[in-house]
């Protein structure tokens, strides 16, 4: 192991992006490490193997960086222990001169634990423990960090069963999700002793998928435990907690074996080969011992390290192994764990059978023959063995009765034996001498090699020279990122590249119908003809390896969310022109209901991104005229699943009565998984997702199979609704029709309802393959009634009723308070309210590198009229106005506030905002010249919905003050209806649009339910 020489030093990165250099590593205590940001950032590129992203810890309430899902792993494991309170991902860069050199590294995590010194981790595979560059680096950091007196560990692959049940609890980990009225209820009684199914139907008065969580939740805080070892069902027993995990973390590091031992070890373990690809023995006769002793002696590669068995015992866990390693140690191993876990491999004494052994096994060869091909063997086998034995059976007690024939009678010479037998069958004596070799040696399969005749790796190429083969595949690999050849060029540049590649070498080639054969099998290993180019580089750039899969336990776990641009025109509103949309899809991974979907013209923002975020805690309302198997509770679960509806109380008791309805289902996402879009890894989403709890894993780059469910979606919304509607497109250039955007036909609104409409009435109510239950084989499950599957097995989050969530979606600014208000971006606007009044000219406690003393205000892109402030002591949202608000009269975008202030610029020599707004929408009412840019920022301002459901705040008086609101909210009390019956606090409107020359009379009158008009404001 190499020594520590020289000092070692620790630099950190501080949040405002200054360096805290070459700190003395023996001085530096555990208060350095607050604040501090992760020292490295991780980069992403295309074709890499390892997913990075952030974990929402509940140990730091705080997003943590992950490089690779092994490191998740330890970071589960990190928040599941109640004995950590800190954890920080590459905290520092550690410096040290090693052997006369200086090395530097970064370790993975800092863990602060309660009452215990830190501890340094590393995560590393386990099968690269054994190489020595790791194995050194790994030396000389632990060295550095135990001279410190901290702790060091080397974390591995942790135990599958127990893994899989810490990933399912910590979907439960978010306390403020849970009724603490219920834990209190839970808490009260005693659970130990009970099986896990009994605690879940403790409570038979409260909802049986939320006791189901809110049991889950203590488990997960370990204020009861049960055996994590085996994989969780309603037969666990409860017992009191912490419980005990094995985990896969480990203070030793392995010593490699040296490399000649293992090549020793090889030799050793090598035995000659025979010509048909059998191993034999050192005397001659072939192995038929397939077993391998484990006993006192035996050797083993344990972790990468050659450990020898000293003892073997019982235990009340099973049979146990005490072994010993290379510096002496001894440890107890699970005998089980040796043989199946994988991390153990027996070092065999004696030849024997081996998994590499050429030629295949006797079952793959038999079943490649055919009835008469079999029936074929079968014979010849009988004549060897009467060659061999004097009878065809092999056995003198299951001789025929003119058994044995005098020509094969025992005694008789072989050679004799094997002339007679030529002659009786019309071969040579050599044939016979050679069947009776292979039976000796396989019995049957050895004499049905000669009928599967072919090399492992030819496939359909049969007899073609490697080199040709080869150089094809090469030469088709050339044109990945080219054009679509022809056979024909790439057969006419197989010879020349041949010669070039073999001088003085001869290459056979084959004829010109038999390379066209060739090419057309080696296409299905490299497509390069048929299919498109672009189709051609996303299956070259599939991985040549099996690689793992995110397979969800439970509704929530993980949400896809990802844009596309539709292949269908719709008209803006604004201009009637066409436009062709993108479509902002949240689809939750383990049932595949549709959680959220936003349509936008032109472009997506991150707002609209946290707008169909938002609506997997707020869904839409239902349409009045939608089926009722398409209409959803309030509460986001089932109807079916709600037992006995009289114990349900609150809102979940109105929804369960049909009261209210919504477009999908409601339910609190546990990870996000998006592609790098900037939308989706701004900075607005994120600081969404860590609000509210939310992990981030996402999708490796141009790699749409890491979002494979929701890219299906998009076919089939293609397939079984676009392509039926006016204005299709087709999804590429071929497909297009001759002038599909004049058929253009629906506005946007229109389309995105259709849209919505198709995936309750038809998606969710409709089976996919995709969707099964291993369990029950052949069970046709829809969308929800696999959401119906989930809540039943793994109980159901209840999505929070604060009516004030959708300010958590809206994005931040930080400002100071003056005595006249508040400015938002560099002075350009200005908003006050009452609000304001306890902090007028106070500094903000905030003191973030961003803060800096200044106070959060929550705004809408889309909308600059309002910002939203929340009271530092009482937590309650204050609205504030702009102070032109009431000129312009109507929801106004940031985007288009800017462009106006700059086109008034030129026009006026001192412009203000209520001139710059009527410029800009007479310029888009008369259609002069619009530029690309204002025509975009023109499509987006033709929405007339909100993005966002956002409860009215203290001072709602002030909205209903502005001509616009007072006018709307006339309009409902003159129409009645439902929303009459069931008064609501007023919310505040968006306005007509610009440009909208209808009458008074025609916004007064009553409006038919058949009119679009006339519920195109319910989601506002």
């Amino acid at each position: 192991m190499s020594r520590v020489l020289g000092s070692v030093s620790v630099s950190l990165r501080r949040p405002d992006g200054s360096i805290d250099d070459k700190r003395a590593w023996p001085r530096a205590g555990v208060d350095v490490f607050q604040p501090s940001i992760p020292w490295r950032t991780f980069r992403w590129c295309y074709g890499q193997k390892h997913y990075s992203g952030t974990y929402w810890s509940s140990t730091m309430q705080a997003h943590v960086v992950y490089e690779s899902r092994l490191e998740l792993t330890r970071l589960l494991y990190a928040d599941f222990d109640p004995v950590q309170v800190g954890l920080f991902a590459q905290p520092f860069l550690l410096c040290a001169e090693v052997d006369g050199r200086t090395r530097r590294h970064v370790p993975d995590f800092l863990v602060l634990r309660e009452d215990q010194v830190p501890m340094v981790v590393d995560v590393k595979p386990r099968h690269l423990l054994a190489d020595p560059e790791v194995s050194s680096a790994l030396g000389w950091a632990r060295e550095a960090v135990e001279s410190r007196g901290w702790d060091f560990q080397v974390w591995c692959e942790p135990p599958e069963a127990e893994l899989a049940n810490l990933r399912f609890l910590a979907g439960y980990r978010r306390g403020w999700l849970f009724d603490s009225g219920l834990l209190a209820e839970l808490r009260s009684l005693r659970l130990v002793g009970l099986s896990l199914g009994e605690a879940f139907r403790i409570l038979p008065h409260r909802p049986g998928p939320l006791v189901r969580a809110a049991v889950l939740h203590l488990l997960w805080r370990q204020e009861i435990a049960t055996d994590l070892g085996v994989v969780l069902s309603a037969r666990h027993t409860l017992t009191a907690g912490p419980a005990v995990v094995v985990g896969a973390g480990s203070r030793e590091l392995p010593v490699p074996a040296a490399a000649d031992a293992l090549e020793e070890d090889e030799a050793a373990w090598e035995v000659p080969r025979s010509a048909d690809g059998g191993r034999r023995s050192a005397r001659g006769g072939h192995v038929t011992g397939a077993a391998v002793r484990v006993g006192v002696g035996t050797r083993l590669s344990y972790d990468g390290e050659v450990v020898t068995v000293e003892e073997m015992f019982g235990a009340s866990t099973g049979n146990e192994v005490l072994v010993r390693d290379g510096r002496d140690r001894r440890f107890r191993l699970s005998l089980r764990e040796v043989l199946s876990s994988g991390r153990a491999r027996v070092i065999p004494e004696y030849p024997g059978p081996a998994s590499d052994d050429a030629g295949e096994t006797a079952s793959v060869l038999l079943a490649q023959l055919g009835s008469e091909e079999l029936a074929e063997i079968q014979e010849r086998s009988a004549q060897i063995n009467e060659v061999l034995y004097g009878y065809r059976s092999g056995s003198p007690e299951l001789a025929a009765p003119s058994e044995p024939r005098p020509a094969y009678a025992p005694g008789t010479p072989l050679m004799r034996r094997y002339q007679a037998k030529a002659a009786e069958l019309g071969v040579n004596v050599r044939t016979v001498r050679r069947w009776a070799h292979a039976s000796l040696a396989e019995r049957e399969a050895g004499l049905a090699r000669e009928h599967v005749v072919g090399a492992a790796d030819s496939g359909g190429v049969g007899r073609a020279d490697p080199r040709w083969v080869a150089m094809a595949l090469e030469i088709m690999a050339e044109h990945e990122e080219e054009s679509t050849p022809t056979r024909a060029k790439v057969i006419r540049s197989i010879g020349p590249r041949l010669a070039a590649r073999f001088p003085g070498e001869q290459v056979k080639l084959p004829s010109r119908p038999t390379a066209y054969r060739w090419l057309e099998e080696l296409e299905n290993r490299r497509p390069t003809f048929r299919l498109s180019a672009k189709r051609n580089r996303d299956i070259a750039a599939r991985s040549g390896t099996a690689h793992g899969k995110l397979r969800p336990t439970r509704p929530g776990e993980y949400l896809l969310m990802d844009t596309t641009r539709l292949d269908v025109f719709a008209l803006d509103p604004l201009t009637l022109r066409w436009v062709q949309p993108e479509l902002t899809v949240a689809m939750d991974w383990y049932t595949r209901c549709i959680t959220g979907v936003r349509l936008t013209p032109v472009s997506t923002k991150s707002i609209d991104v946290a707008a169909t975020l938002f609506q997997a805690y707020r869904p839409r309302r239902a349409e009045s005229t939608w089926p009722s198997g398409a209409v959803w509770p309030d509460h986001g679960v089932p109807r079916g699943i709600l037992v006995d509806r009289d114990a349900v109380a609150g809102p979940m008791a109105q929804a369960a009565e049909g009261q209210v309805g919504l477009a999908g289902p409601a339910l609190v996402p546990e990870t996000i998984v998006v592609d790098h879009g900037k939308v989706y890894v701004s900075e607005h989403i994120t600081s969404v997702c860590q609000r509210l709890g939310i992990t981030i894993s996402p999708a490796r780059l141009r790699t749409g199979r890491d979002k494979g469910p929701i890219e299906r979606f998009f076919r089939s919304l293609r397939e079984g609704l676009l392509e039926n509607l006016p204005g299709y497109k087709g999804p590429d250039v071929k497909s297009r029709g001759l002038s599909p955007e004049s058929d253009a036909f629906f506005l946007l609104q229109e389309l995105e309802r259709i849209i919505c409409e198709w995936v309750a009435v038809v998606y969710h109510r409709r089976p996919h393959r995709g969707l099964v239950d291993p369990r029950i084989p052949g069970l046709a499950l829809s969308p929800a009634a696999m959401f119906d599957h989930g809540v039943a097995r793994a109980g159901y989050i209840e999505v929070p009723r604060d009516p004030d969530l959708g300010f958590e979606f809206l994005k931040t600014h930080w400002t100071k308070i003056h005595h006249y208000g508040i400015e938002v971006r560099g002075g350009g606007r200005r908003y006050d309210g009452p609000g304001l009044d306890d902090f007028r000219g106070k500094t903000s406690p905030y003191t973030a590198a961003k803060a800096k003393g200044k106070w959060p205000v929550q705004f809408d892109p889309d909308d600059v009229n309002l910002v939203y402030f929340r009271h530092l002591r009482t937590r309650r949202w204050h609205t504030l106005t702009w102070e032109h608000a009431a000129a312009v009269r109507f929801p106004i975008s940031e985007e288009a506030l800017e462009l106006a202030r700059a086109m008034a610029k030129k026009k006026y020599r001192y412009p203000n905002d209520e001139d710059a707004v009527a410029e800009l929408l007479e310029r888009w009412n008369l259609g002069l010249g619009l530029t690309m840019a204002e025509r975009r920022i023109a499509l987006r301002q033709a929405r007339d919905q909100s993005a966002f459901d956002l409860a009215a705040p203290e001072e709602g008086e002030e909205v209903q003050e502005l001509p616009s609101v007072a006018r709307v909210l006339a309009l409902d009390a003159a129409e009645g209806g439902r929303e009459a019956e069931e008064p609501t606090d007023a919310e505040h409107y968006e306005g007509p649009v610009a440009g909208d020359d209808d009458l008074d009379e025609e916004l007064d009158s009553p409006e038919s339910d058949e009119d679009f008009y006339a519920s195109a404001l319910e989601d506002a």
